[in-house]
């Protein structure tokens, strides 16, 4: 997914948040945002806005000395995240379709998002009961349920601190399928899931997992290092979630799947859904420009 004009002003409210969470210090604030202002006129756009986005955070880090802005932020969302987690355990264990049900929870927590959203702007207890009473637009469930009967390696590309908590859940139940691979960040990037926080939520119990050498944001993968790279083209599927994912691996080459909620109108408008929607997608079968919402169908218990 290439940049647009649109994203350079979500780019400058990123740095605005990333400022004011960083540093107390007015000047720096200004510092910041002024530089990445600057930045702005430099950017080729043919990129991703995922890939453009990460010198926000890396002059963040650089004027204001602090490397994790969003840290007191990230222990906080695992841990309302995981006051939930027997709620969902509960509604996986009640669904006559687990597997679809997971993959609905684990969109819901798509909705913590602090590179997008305030703190006081995310009701997960809303986002659940929201994403158990849709269908997904643009749904693949079905080619994806005949995929896992024959895979035997998944990879899956984490998103946020205290969505991996809803993301344990979904890999509890692909497990029963294939065998999983997590993928962290590996180092801290807004409120992107590190290897600390899938310490915190015990993910590490439920499923192997690995760092990224960078602190990417999503996984631009022609840039990540070839041990990466290899087990991505060793992987039968690859499930990506959020939209910093849905930005830089919709081009990859293999057999990926896109979980997210539309937040921003430029990806929504990408992927051919409205703003606010939720979506699972391949990227093998989408037809980008005219996605059509389809009606769900029960999948057989395995």
């Amino acid at each position: 997914m290439k940049t647009t004009i649109e994203c350079l002003e979500c780019f400058i409210k990123q740095a605005y948040r990333s400022a004011i969470l960083a540093t107390n210090n007015p000047e720096i604030q200004k510092q910041i945002i002024v530089k990445v202002g600057d930045e702005l006129k430099k950017m080729d756009l043919s990129l991703s806005p995922a890939e453009l986005s990460l010198i926000i955070y890396q002059i963040t880090h650089e004027l204001s000395g602090n490397p994790d802005p969003y840290a007191e932020q990230k222990k906080i969302q695992n841990q309302i995240a995981l006051n939930f987690e027997n709620d969902l355990k509960k509604i996986i264990l009640q669904s006559p379709f687990p597997l679809l049900t997971a993959l609905q929870l684990s969109a819901a927590g798509n909705i913590i998002d602090l590179g997008i959203l305030k703190p006081d702007e995310i009701d997960i207890p809303s986002a659940i009961q929201h994403a158990l009473t849709i269908n997904f637009t643009g749904n693949h469930f079905h080619q994806f349920k005949n995929d896992l009967q024959h895979a035997k390696k998944l990879l899956f590309f984490l998103d946020n601190a205290g969505e991996i908590v809803f993301d344990k859940i979904l890999i509890e139940e692909l497990q029963k399928y294939t065998h999983v691979t997590a993928i962290a960040k590996g180092a801290p990037i807004i409120n992107d899931a590190c290897m600390e926080d899938v310490y915190a939520v015990k993910l590490h119990e439920v499923c192997d997992v690995i760092p990224m050498k960078k602190n990417w944001i999503g996984a631009p993968w022609r840039l990540l290092e070839p041990e990466l790279r290899t087990k991505m083209d060793n992987a039968d599927i690859i499930i990506g979630k959020g939209q910093g994912h849905y930005e830089t691996l919709d081009d990859y080459p293999g057999n990926v799947y896109l979980l997210l909620k539309a937040k921003c109108p430029v990806v929504a408008k990408h992927i051919g859904i409205k703003q606010g929607e939720i979506t699972f997608i391949s990227t093998k079968l989408k037809n980008i420009k005219h996605l059509q919402p389809k009606q769900q169908k029960p999948c057989l218990k395995k």
